[in-house]
């Protein structure tokens, strides 16, 4: 069995002390965020977390938990990346939960600081997804790239993530990390005042609210302006 690494990077890391890391949307094989990393500074490389079992990583065992995706994205960036380093993790829709929990994880492995933590069209880890979470990652199926939808033309992977957030349970464990909320400003799903309750998950500032133009998958719109305000939100931080 192929053990590649869950974690691609963009930029280099060499001579920077920052880092942004994406997390994948439901459904996803290849990051979405690759356009919006191009936007970043040189001296701000990005990092994208892939799910293992699809694209590259087929012959990878797929996650069957959030849980277990975390801990292999960690087990991953501890195997890539020096001591030392200050990550900003940003999570679109199912990502943002999957960059809490990841978040989690790091704030316990010393070698690292989390700079901030950027969550992305998406409600609290503790709301229940119903059918309007289902909706929301059918909109992110009909737009992702040409690539995703041919390495999933059934719409495994997305099924599969879909099952992942719906048996997945929250603690509320909080994380102690600096806290963006960015979201659509037309997103039915995951409108400003729905992700309010993100800030208890927290014990961090909260650093702003940031609707951009366009619904559930906005950061496809303006990929600049997404890269500029979490560009300022590292400097900030």
């Amino acid at each position: 069995m192929v053990n590649e690494k869950a974690v691609v990077v963009q930029g280099k890391l060499h001579g920077t002390t920052d880092a942004v890391l994406f997390l994948p949307p439901a459904g996803s094989v290849t990051s979405p965020f690759f356009p919006v990393g191009a936007h970043l500074p040189q001296t701000l490389p990005a990092l994208h977390c892939e799910l293992p079992g699809r694209g590259r990583l087929a012959h990878d065992a797929a996650p069957s938990s959030v849980s277990a995706a975390a801990d292999r994205w960690a087990d991953d960036l501890t195997a890539l990346l020096p001591g030392g380093r200050r990550l900003h993790l940003f999570g679109h829709s199912l990502g943002a939960l999957l960059a809490y929990e990841l978040a989690i994880r790091l704030e316990a492995r010393p070698q690292y600081t989390i700079g901030s933590l950027s969550v992305s069209g998406a409600r609290d880890p503790g709301s229940t997804p119903r059918t309007a979470v289902a909706a929301a990652f059918e909109a992110l199926r009909r737009n992702q790239s040409t690539t995703d939808k041919e390495d999933d033309a059934e719409g495994t992977w997305l099924a599969q993530d879909l099952r992942m957030r719906r048996e997945h349970s929250v603690t509320q464990r909080p994380i102690h990390t600096p806290l963006a909320l960015f979201c659509g400003d037309s997103d039915p799903f995951a409108r400003p005042a729905d992700m309010a309750q993100w800030a208890s998950f927290t014990t961090g500032p909260l650093l702003g609210t940031f609707a951009f133009p366009g619904g559930h998958d906005y950061y496809l719109s303006d990929r600049a302006s997404v890269a500029t305000t979490i560009t300022d939100l590292v400097e900030r931080c």
